[in-house]
């Protein structure tokens, strides 16, 4: 593997994508350097109002307006011999399989660059736009007009970010901190319910990636990635477009460094983890479901992330990446038998999400006994290694995943590239609950994971990371 291993209403025609300008690259490589480049693009990709239905909880939803920008991003990284990846990350719920594909597919004839080089990072904000195939129409279905338009922008982000390369210094740095809990609660009878569970696992591990651009003329001087895990669900219940708390941190952290500063969010291992906030009433934690104080949250963990680069710790990365990947199957139970879905599709007593997962998986059968699952690894500088783990991964998976690195640092790209599913260990699996068991039905698969799914994940994760070799 190499290093990048019908209405009578006259219409106007949609307009066809601008032709992209000749790539930068010369067969998916920058012209060696002394160091790093990094290129950076900004784009807003907010949805008109009333172009499609908001995503990510069960009951119907149309925005009246926006709190604030959905923006996507893209980061574009050269080392000394050429090779590049980029990270692009959208403020959307997550992305389908066919839109990985196509972005992938394109970035490749347009720039040559290999798929591994790719990765592609959702927010997951619950008040984005559908963008799903896969996933219960109940809980947004996309509008593929809409989903074309994300696709052209984040297409034209690349391209612009490679066209702004320019030499820069990579530094990294981790911290300890928390905004929210665990929201998996054992009840008596041995369920799982949904409520603040303050001895229940929380990924504190919070990664710092600072970009610094020195050249003259060249803006933004400098990008500052963060990433967190917990699950951006914390605006309550308005009918606007808002990316959450990420919009907060990025916010707060571009106000700090400066107007030529950017700032971008990436998602952790948070899928069991939710925004919390103390009461002011009770003096004790309460889930967070307002505007306020979901800002105030992005807000918290960016001056936490302000803080520690302040003290000027971090680890400055050598100008050296290579890239890899691996995929494999995460194996699913026995599906239902169609009687089963029938009686369940037809009940008028039926939960409504079960009653429409059940519709739709008969209208469009899946036979699948396993769900493709793939792993993305980048080591920067022989120092971090930088995993992206596709669909809505549990907290353990966190340091889980991070033991497979070999470098001094590891950090977490969750949400990232496909959105099929929560993926959880083998202990959330057998005690069940949303995480565990009925999530599949949200995402219209056609049963629960086996109890092998943390052995299949490991042995994927291990694959990676021997593909991304040594760089």
């Amino acid at each position: 593997m190499a290093k990048s291993k019908r209405s009578k209403t006259r219409q106007s025609a949609p307009q066809s994508p601008a032709k992209p300008a000749p790539s930068p690259l010369k067969r998916g490589r920058a012209p060696r350097g002394d160091g790093w480049r990094a290129g950076f693009a900004q784009g807003d990709i907010t949805p008109p109002k009333g172009h499609t239905l908001m995503s990510g909880y069960g009951r119907e939803r149309y925005a009246v307006g926006a709190l604030a920008p959905l923006l996507a991003q893209a980061l574009a990284l050269a080392d000394k011999s050429g090779n590049v990846a980029v990270l692009v990350t959208a403020d959307i719920l997550g992305f389908d399989r066919m839109t990985v594909g196509a972005i992938r597919e394109a970035v490749a004839q347009r720039h040559g660059l290999a798929p591994e080089s790719i990765m592609l990072a959702a927010s997951h904000t619950h008040w984005s736009a559908g963008t799903l195939f896969k996933v219960n129409f109940a809980t947004g279905a996309l509008n593929p007009f809409y989903v074309r338009r994300l696709e052209e922008e984040m297409l034209r982000l690349v391209d612009q970010a490679l066209a702004d390369l320019a030499p820069a210094r990579v530094a990294f740095q981790a911290i300890q901190t928390r905004i929210g809990r665990n929201r998996r609660l054992p009840q008596a009878d041995g369920s799982i319910g949904f409520a603040i569970n303050r001895d229940g696992h929380y990924d504190t591990h919070t990664p710092i990636l600072r970009v610094s651009r020195a050249a003259r003329g060249q803006s933004p001087s400098e990008v500052v990635l963060v990433g967190h895990a917990c699950h951006p669900t914390s605006s309550g219940g308005i009918d606007k477009w808002t990316p959450d708390y990420p919009g907060g941190l990025r916010r707060e952290i571009e106000r700090s460094l400066g107007p030529d500063s950017r700032a971008m969010f990436v998602m952790g291992c948070g899928a069991d983890a939710k925004v919390v906030h103390v009461d002011p009433k009770t003096g004790a934690e309460a889930f967070t479901a307002d505007p306020k104080r979901s800002r105030q949250a992005g807000q918290a963990l960016a001056r936490a992330a302000l803080k520690a680069m302040a003290k000027g710790e971090m680890t400055e990365l050598p100008a050296t990446l290579s890239m890899g990947s691996a995929a494999g199957g995460l194996t699913l139970e026995k599906p239902r038998p169609r009687a089963d879905m029938v009686k369940l599709a037809l009940s008028p007593d039926a939960y409504f999400n079960d009653r429409w997962w059940a519709r739709q998986s008969l209208a469009y059968s899946d036979a699948r006994k396993a769900m493709e699952y793939e792993i993305q690894a980048w080591r920067l500088g022989g120092k971090l290694t930088m995993f992206s783990l596709e669909g809505e991964t549990v907290s353990d998976l966190g340091p889980l995943t991070r033991s497979f690195a070999d470098t001094r640092d590891a950090m977490i790209v969750g949400y990232a590239n496909v959105m099929e599913g929560y993926i959880p260990t083998k202990k959330v699996r057998i005690e069940g609950g949303y995480e565990g068991e009925s999530s599949h039905r949200a995402y219209c698969l056609p049963a629960p994971f086996t109890t092998k799914v943390e052995r299949e994940f490991k042995t994927i994760a291990a694959k990676a990371v021997k593909a991304a070799g040594k760089g």
